[in-house]
């Protein structure tokens, strides 16, 4: 089963520089405060989540995934296997259709298992079928774990420093293997489905076949 592309979380790609789409004025000021109590709920909600997985984070990746470092950001332990091909892929920001920059989206040709942290696998390659040894998938249709895991903390452009927020300092090259343990508002938060319990943090281990 390809849970990855199966749910329908598209995270939107971090934005650089200002852009913005705003209701019409029509809605006026009720729907504004509306929509400000519901971001504060559910950022709560989300803070809540965080700090009570996190010990529970913290313990299994000291248990599986050992000299696993914390991205403080996030809560997202990671270890990187191998560090890939340098230079093979360059991460860059491009014109936004809605003004201003985002993020390019490269495809990723990878390899990976993914699990419940009772062991659980719910996602994975095959390395016996030849039709499923690799999968391609674009990055920013997948969900934020992933694309944190592949994006650089900032990409230097243009004379220019862009802020990004990715796990490494340059990326996931061709070659590379990462392993990490997310919290779940990062992975499917309260979604559920047959494989994959609502609020579940989730574990990872990727390789990257090709990026392009």
């Amino acid at each position: 089963m390809n849970n990855l592309s199966k749910f329908l979380f598209f995270f939107t790609l971090v934005m650089v520089g200002v852009t913005s789409c705003s209701k019409s004025d029509d809605n006026g000021p009720d729907w504004a405060e509306e929509q400000r109590i519901r971001d504060s709920i559910n950022n709560a909600r989300i803070e809540a989540l965080l700090k009570e997985q996190a010990p529970r984070l913290k313990d299994f990746a000291e248990e599986h995934i050992p000299g696993a470092v914390l991205d403080d950001s996030t809560g997202i332990w990671f270890k990187i296997h191998e560090p890939g091909e340098e230079g093979s892929y360059i991460y860059r920001v491009v014109p936004s259709s809605m003004g201003g920059l985002t993020l390019a989206r490269p495809t990723v040709e990878v390899k990976y298992v993914g699990r419940l942290l009772n062991g659980d696998i719910f996602d994975e390659t095959s390395a016996d079928d030849p039709e499923d040894k690799t999968r391609s998938f674009q990055l920013g249709g997948l969900i934020r774990a992933w694309n944190l895991a592949f994006y650089p903390t900032k990409i230097r452009q243009d004379s220019r420093d862009f802020e990004i927020g990715g796990l490494t300092e340059k990326g996931l090259q061709k070659g590379a293997i990462i392993e990490f343990v997310a919290p779940s508002p990062y992975c499917y938060d309260n979604a559920t489905s047959d494989d994959i319990p609502a609020n579940s943090p989730l574990h990872f281990r990727i390789e990257v076949v090709d990026i392009k």
